[in-house]
């Protein structure tokens, strides 16, 4: 007489075909549910050696749109097994990977419209008490599917009560929102990225608990604001310089100084001449200590040439002027 656990995989969900994947973990099946009204397509995932019956029990149970339908979970040998719902669509890993393939990453609006979804499920599993902690949260357990859509795959135990179930997710979510906008991970825990969502990501890898977000609540609220208000924002200058620390604004205002340096020269004035003197080096000065602390802060790195033209179309201007007052005097 056949055993429950060979029922199980034989008659009420049937492998169809190899694994879909397998590793040490877990070993995953596209199988035929026929235990299930109208047989539909599902997938049997088979955690090696590792008890998480209770855990999806739960969500079986719940059966919340954040994850897929669960259809069946099961106990054998050590062993969970999960029979859930096929999914049409990619994890977001695969969505990146394509990207990366192409050499482009998703929109600022692509981008927003997934990330606002994904504090939506969060948000829901936050509802249930005690809250569901999805402790493995990353982009190939983050489903996109083609109706656009965001499901949460692969949860590990974490039905809690935390002081502060947030501590680790803000840097989570700031690392996932960093490598849809650029295609990468932030280097050295640093943010790379300029665009409307900086602030958020920011403040999503923030180190001090204080200025960190309390809840989801105000990170979904922040990024519905940003993404309405962003027009009126100042402007940005390139390669992710505030339009204050760009050479056309901060060289204007050097080459007035200029102007009236070489004005008192010619006049004879040396009292006001060394007066803006002082002030010309020390603008220059604290320009150039404010630019160089930004760019290193945002690992924002320039060619030697992108340094190196600026400052010498600065100095052609200023030797112009120079000629031109001079002239006039």
């Amino acid at each position: 007489m056949a055993s429950e656990k060979e029922l199980f995989v034989t008659k009420q969900y049937v492998p169809m075909g190899q694994p879909i994947t397998q590793n040490e973990n877990t070993i995953i099946y596209k199988v035929k549910c026929l235990a299930e009204p109208g047989s539909p397509i599902g997938i049997l995932k088979m955690y090696r050696q590792k008890n998480i019956q209770n855990l999806y029990t739960r969500l079986y149970q719940l059966d919340y749109s954040e994850w897929p339908h669960i259809y069946n979970v099961k106990f054998f040998d050590g062993n969970t097994l999960v029979v859930e719902e096929y999914l049409e669509g990619n994890t977001l890993a695969e969505l990146l990977e394509q990207n990366r393939a192409r050499n482009v990453s998703f929109t600022e609006e692509e981008a927003y419209q997934i990330m606002d979804r994904l504090c939506d499920c969060i948000q829901q599993l936050m509802q249930p008490e005690p809250p569901i902690i999805h402790h493995n949260l990353k982009p190939s357990n983050i489903f996109v599917t083609s109706a656009g859509a965001i499901k949460l795959l692969d949860f590990v135990p974490g039905f809690s009560k935390p002081k502060n179930p947030f501590r680790s997710l803000w840097k989570t979510l700031g690392n996932i929102f960093h490598q849809m906008l650029t295609g990468e991970t932030p280097k050295n825990g640093k943010c790379t990225y300029d665009g409307r969502y900086e602030t958020v990501i920011r403040k999503c890898m923030e180190k001090n608990p204080e200025k960190q977000y309390k809840d989801i609540a105000e990170l979904k609220e922040d990024l519905e604001y940003t993404n309405t208000h962003f027009s009126k924002k100042a402007p940005r200058g390139i390669a992710g310089i505030p339009y204050a620390l760009t050479y056309p604004f901060q060289g204007f205002l050097l080459a007035i100084e200029w102007s009236l340096i070489s004005f008192f020269w010619f006049r004879g004035n040396q009292t006001t001449m060394c007066l803006f003197v002082v002030i010309f080096v020390l603008h220059s000065i604290v320009f150039a200590i404010q630019r160089h602390s930004y760019l290193k802060e945002r690992n924002i790195h320039l060619s030697t040439a992108r340094k190196a033209f600026p400052v010498l179309l600065l100095a052609i201007i200023l030797f112009c002027l120079f000629q031109v007052i001079s002239f006039i005097n």
